[in-house]
């Protein structure tokens, strides 16, 4: 089994850790997607689920996955430019290079719960906490969106080709939380010069001299609806 290197493709090689990654969440009579499905090393292990979509970039895995799993729709597409189907749980080795924008295409889905592997840094943004250097929008939507359960870490030997970082396999699942309409963009706009005192950004009434990265989500709604107010 080769990877791809030019499509950042790293293929889980260690079947024990693939079954433990699919143990992690539910599956039974429910309707489940696996985002980069490859050549199925974590499909094999989606049991008894109602129904089962895979998305697949690469055409020739596509080719495969259809004759592997015939229970299956596979869908030969990118998954950042595809409209997902609806679905209750979520399943993806996420290749590096566009985890980020699959988080937040995920954060924006109505789903039940997920397992997503990750490279273990962006598991770290998720997971930080304020006034620690991971600190992000990242931590603050994903944390807001989700309840975040860290399960464990996956070295690189356990993959082909074994990438230079550490993977981390985190449980994702979903808090009924509504998020105020432009939060995200005011986010981006703080996180964007993280180094400067909120009253060199926003200037609001309270924490104007605190950073972005110092303030917990609740402060940060506070601000927010305090900014907004005055637009």
């Amino acid at each position: 089994m080769r990877g791809n290197k030019k499509a950042g493709i790293n293929f889980l090689n260690d079947p024990k850790v693939a079954e433990r990654i699919a143990s992690s969440v539910e599956f039974n009579d429910r309707d489940v997607l696996e985002v980069g499905a490859g050549l199925g090393q974590l499909t094999r292990f989606i049991k008894n689920f109602r129904t089962l979509t895979l998305i697949e970039r690469e055409t020739s895995f596509a080719e495969r996955l259809k004759v592997s799993f015939p229970e299956a729709k596979v869908i030969n597409a990118d998954a950042l430019e595809f409209d997902w189907p609806e679905f209750q749980v979520f399943v993806s080795n996420m290749p590096y290079s566009i985890s980020s924008p699959l988080l937040e295409k995920l954060w924006n889905s109505n789903f039940i719960e997920g397992v997503v592997t990750i490279q273990k840094e962006v598991a770290e943004r998720i997971t930080a906490v304020p006034r620690s250097k991971d600190y992000s929008r990242l931590s603050i939507m994903m944390q807001m969106k989700f309840n975040v359960v860290r399960k464990f870490d996956i070295p690189p030997s356990k993959f082909t080709p074994a990438p230079k970082v550490y993977s981390t396999v985190l449980k994702l699942e979903k808090r009924d939380v509504e998020i105020p309409k432009g939060f995200d963009d005011f986010l981006k706009l703080i996180f964007s010069q993280r180094r400067k005192k909120l009253r060199n950004v926003v200037n609001p009434s309270r924490f104007s001299e605190m950073r972005p990265e110092e303030l917990s989500r609740d402060d940060l709604l506070d601000i927010f609806e305090e900014v907004s107010a005055r637009q």
